[in-house]
This record gives C-alpha cells, sequence and structure tokens, in this order.
C-alpha cells in the first residue's frame, strides 16, 4: 500500500469516529486518494457522499448541512485555484459559526514556486477565517504515522465544533505519486484506530454558560440598579437553541419581542409581526424608547432596529464568544446565555399592550395596501404566501438581501413550523442554492419533514450551478421560489435609487434571462406563476415531491419600491396616535 492511499484511509476512517456522515466532493485528479476512499465508504453505507464539479457549490452544500446537524460536513477539493473557489462558503461559516472541514489535497511543498501544475501557496489561503489552519506533512513509510493523521483529524473535528465558537477547519493535505492503489504490501503499522470506533481524541470539554437571574445581570454594572418595566428582546441569528429561554424572559417581564427570521422567535408569545416597519417610525419610538434592550445573537437586519438599540436606555448583548455581535457599538454588558426571568421586578401594564397594538395598527395598513395591488404579485406578496406555507418540522432557506427582509416585515410570525435558516453570517447572495440544497439534504437524512427555499433572482442565478447534481445522488424534497423582478431590487429601496440615469445600468442590472430555461437545463422542474392563488397552488402541489423551481414574477422594482413607501406612510398614519 502506498503513502497517499494509506493516509486517506486513515483520514476518511477517522473523519467517521469523530461523527462526521457527510463528504462533499469536487473531482480531481489530486485529490484521488481521498475520493476513492470516501466512494469505498459510501458503498459500504458508512457516510453520505455528495459530488459536485464547482468547489464553490461544494462548499455552500457543505455549510448547509453543518447548519442544520451542528456536524461539520468534510469538503474536499483537489489542489491549485480549485481550493480558491471554497472562500466565500468558508467566510460565511466563519461569521455564521458553522462547523466545517476544508480537505484540500496539494501537490508536495518541493512543487510550490517553481512552476509546477496546478500548484498554487495553500497553507494559509483562507487566511483568518478558518477555526484553525493545518498543513500537513507528506504521508511516508515511518512507524508513528497512523497516530499523527488520526490526531490530526479528532483535533480538527473538535475545533471545528467547539462549545462556544464553533467554525470552519482547513486541513491542507499534500499528497505525492503514486495517487491510487497500486498494490497490496502491507504497511509499516496498524492502520486501526480506537478501540470499539472511538475517536483518537475524544472531545470532552466542557463550557459553563450558566443562565443568570435578569436583575443579578444589570447589577453587575450598577449594584443599585433594579430591572425597568419597559424593555425590549431582540433575537438575530443564533446558533444556539435559546428561544425557549427567550420566550420565558419575555413572558414573564412583558416585553415585546422582534426576531430576524432565522432566529426562529416568532412563535414567542410576545413576538411582534411587523417590528420592524414599527421601529421605522421615530413618532412612535420617541414615546416607546425601551430602557433596556437585549440583543440575542448576530442582529443587524433592518436599520430601524438597529436605532432602536441605539436609543435605549441600557443594551445587554448576549452571546458567550470573544467576538459578540455589536454593531452598533452600544453594548454596555455582555452575557453568555438569555438571562433567565428576574426575581424582584415590576410589569408595566401598558407597555407591551402599546407594542401590540402598534402591531395591529401595521398589518392592518399592510394588509390595505397590499389588497389595493392584489392585481399585482411584489415581493411582499410572495414572501407572505411562502412563510405561511412553510412546512411543518421542515425548513425555510431565505435568501438574503430584500427577501429575507420581506419575511421578517411582512411575515414575521408566519413560520412557526418550520426551522428558518440563511446565510446571515454575512448576508452574501451566493451559495444559495447550494445551502439550502446541503441544509434540506441532511434535515431529510434525518427523516424530517420537507423544505421551501426563498431567493432573488440574482441570487439564484448566481449559484444557479448548485442544481447541477448527479444523476445518481437522491433529490432532496426541496422547492425553490423565485422572485423574478429581472434586477436587484433592494437598490430601489436605497439611496441608489436617486441616480436614475444611472440606475439601471451598475444597479438594477436587468438580464432578461428566463429563470425557467435556466432550472431545465439543469434538469430540474419548473413553472411560472403570476398571481398569488398561482403561487399557493404551485408551492402546495411540489412540496414533498421531489425538487422543484417556482418562477413567481412580480411587478417591476420601482413599482414595487412605490408600494413599499406606500406602506410605509400607511403604517406611520395608522401610529400617528397610538
Amino acid at each position: 500500500m502506498n503513502p497517499s492511499t494509506a493516509q486517506a484511509l486513515v483520514i476518511v476512517d477517522e473523519l467517521l469516529r469523530c461523527g462526521v456522515t457527510d463528504v462533499v466532493l469536487a473531482p480531481g485528479s489530486r485529490s484521488a486518494p481521498l475520493a476513492l476512499a470516501c466512494a469505498a465508504a459510501e458503498e459500504r453505507g458508512d457516510l453520505r457522499l455528495h459530488v459536485r464539479i464547482d468547489e464553490r457549490v461544494a462548499g455552500f452544500v457543505a455549510l448547509g448541512i453543518g447548519k442544520v446537524t451542528g456536524v461539520p460536513a468534510a469538503v474536499i477539493t483537489t489542489s491549485g485555484t480549485a481550493v480558491a473557489n471554497l472562500l466565500p462558503a468558508v467566510i460565511e461559516a466563519h461569521y455564521s459559526r458553522v462547523p466545517m472541514l476544508v480537505l484540500t489535497a496539494d501537490r508536495p511543498p518541493r512543487l510550490r514556486d517553481v512552476g509546477a501544475n496546478q500548484t498554487i501557496r495553500q497553507p494559509g489561503i483562507f487566511g483568518e477565517y478558518p477555526r484553525a489552519a493545518i498543513d500537513m506533512a507528506v504521508a511516508h513509510r515511518d512507524s508513528g504515522q497512523v497516530a499523527y493523521w488520526r490526531s490530526t483529524v479528532s483535533r480538527s473535528v473538535a475545533i471545528a465544533t467547539d462549545v462556544v465558537v464553533p467554525g470552519p477547519v482547513h486541513v491542507n493535505i499534500p499528497f505525492d505519486a503514486p495517487l491510487v492503489p497500486d498494490d497490496d504490501t502491507p504497511w509499516v503499522e496498524d492502520l486501526s484506530g480506537r478501540p470499539e470506533g472511538r475517536p483518537w481524541t475524544a472531545d470532552a470539554r466542557l463550557m459553563a454558560g450558566m443562565s443568570t437571574p435578569l436583575d443579578d445581570v444589570v447589577q453587575m454594572l450598577d449594584e443599585e440598579a433594579v430591572v425597568p418595566a419597559r424593555g425590549v428582546i431582540i433575537v438575530g441569528d443564533h446558533v444556539d437553541d435559546v428561544v425557549e429561554l427567550v420566550d420565558e424572559l419575555g413572558d414573564a417581564l412583558g416585553w415585546p419581542i422582534i426576531s430576524e427570521p432565522s432566529g426562529n422567535a416568532g412563535g414567542c408569545t410576545t413576538a411582534l409581526s411587523h417590528g420592524p416597519l414599527i421601529c421605522a417610525h421615530a413618532h412612535f419610538l420617541d414615546r416607546h424608547t425601551p430602557d433596556l434592550v437585549i440583543t440575542v445573537g448576530r442582529v443587524g437586519l433592518h436599520r430601524s432596529i438597529s436605532r432602536l438599540i441605539e436609543r435605549a436606555g441600557m443594551h445587554i448583548a448576549v452571546d458567550p464568544s470573544a467576538e459578540w455581535p455589536d454593531p452598533t457599538r452600544t453594548a454596555d454588558l455582555v452575557v453568555a446565555s438569555v438571562p433567565m426571568p428576574p426575581e424582584d421586578f415590576t410589569v408595566d401594564d401598558t407597555w407591551f399592550p402599546a407594542w401590540q397594538t402598534a402591531d395591529v395598527l401595521a398589518a392592518a395598513a399592510v394588509e390595505t395596501v397590499l389588497v389595493s395591488a392584489k392585481d399585482e404579485l411584489t415581493g411582499m406578496h410572495v414572501a407572505r404566501v411562502v412563510a405561511s406555507l412553510a412546512p411543518e418540522n421542515g425548513l425555510l432557506f431565505l435568501g438574503a438581501s430584500l427577501t429575507v427582509r420581506h419575511v421578517s416585515s411582512f411575515a414575521g410570525t408566519a413560520a412557526q413550523e418550520s426551522m428558518v435558516i440563511g446565510n446571515r453570517g454575512t448576508s452574501g447572495i451566493d451559495g444559495s442554492v447550494s445551502t439550502a440544497w446541503g441544509a434540506a439534504s441532511a434535515l431529510q437524512a434525518g427523516l424530517a419533514g420537507a423544505a421551501i427555499a426563498l431567493m432573488g433572482d440574482q441570487a439564484f442565478l448566481y449559484d444557479s450551478n448548485g442544481l447541477l447534481v448527479p444523476d445518481d445522488e437522491e433529490r432532496p424534497d426541496l422547492v425553490i421560489v423565485v422572485i423574478d423582478n429581472d434586477g436587484g431590487g433592494i437598490f430601489s429601496t436605497l439611496e441608489q435609487e436617486a441616480f436614475e440615469s444611472e440606475f439601471e445600468r451598475v444597479f438594477g442590472v436587468p438580464l432578461g434571462i428566463s429563470l425557467r430555461n435556466v432550472a431545465s437545463a439543469m434538469g430540474v422542474p419548473s413553472v411560472e406563476v403570476r398571481g398569488v392563488g398561482e403561487l399557493q397552488d404551485a408551492i402546495a402541489s411540489r412540496i414533498g415531491t421531489g425538487t422543484h423551481v417556482i418562477v413567481a414574477r412580480t411587478v417591476d422594482r420601482a413599482a414595487e419600491a412605490r408600494i413599499l413607501r406606500d406602506i410605509d406612510d400607511a403604517v406611520g398614519a395608522a401610529l400617528a396616535t397610538s
């Protein structure tokens, strides 16, 4: 057995021992030892192998799997620029704290910087984004190699799944020729791992993130401080299961909860459906500025919510890591876990009812405007339909930009029966199809429900290679709904809109492409709809029946921007006396 084959067999076996169940492979020559070892493991039924020809797609499929399972998927590439294509997914995994193992095959170091084919400087290529970057030595026929290979893998998995800051780990593996099995010569030492299938090094570290009563928390700042009666809890993207604690705290205090979609707190007792729309109006905030705001996870989807945080009398951020989110730089205190209800506190009986009334008024204003545009399908209509049809025990993936904001503002409490996720670490539009595919595959491998993904046309086109999947791989039950307004719709709602003569050329960028044709070219069945009823029927008839693309043709971007302004005016008028 040659060294490259022995090393690859040991690495894959140790991955399995450490709990890794999924490998995403992009084909290549230098990675052949790992590819063959993974194929053999798949044939034995030991792992699920996903093969993609686009490394960028492969990275985001691995990201989606890690998001759903909390277990890192390993993504394997060959050498050279193939490795560079993983950078966007690695960055997203870093900022969203999703475990991921990046195994990059490399040429031996002697071939670096001498003009060797398909050879670049791979060690350190991902910069500061991996939790660890390991450049392994070339395998040799020496004793002690097995312990080196196995301990490196088990350590990498432990780092990727760190209880405080999980994330990506890069392991660069130089393989020397021969790259495929060549003979049956025994290896110089036993290739076996620990007995009974144990990992080489079991990670039993503990992180105590004890929850503390809120009155004890505020007294960390001032011994005489008491919990104010007027507060707001804001939940952003997070990786911990904190929703029950948030619900308990908000219910006990009578504080409104404003949750971003991937905060998954829309089902809490005091959750608001239209928090971002309400907070956009200064005359309401002038009368309802909280004395304390508690933020949980990565918050920052809406400018209006950021202004609320800035105006609050005190800000407590909840996050266990040293890189706690605080984009407004207003946090007075950071704690590791959601506080428990205080032991001594006073409830303001008027506080939550005022927010609840505002939420009802905002809902009525939104409904009035959208009903008046009933003959025109907008992104807001699509967001409400998709969120309302999110499958029970299933998954709702939301693309970035205007898509996630539409769901947050117009369907904030609708998708209570599904896990809601998105690439919120850096909020890029790249990898949307692939992440949703990986997440749906992982969810359904655990026999859970169907999945829906909602994204804009540019996000879909940018990652349409995510639909290129080998014929022999199982397709998830995934309905991809695309809001098609032929361009970058969010820019029509931002300051760039004012530059009319340049707008379409450098911001809107209409491409005039049939998204149905794109999906069909990738072998995915598709349909186009132009109304709310058509959209509802299309989703209902396809969900749970494989992979489908539904193109929702909406009004042009300028018209949608005008409708959004009408909604803002209507909400403002409704709140004027609240």
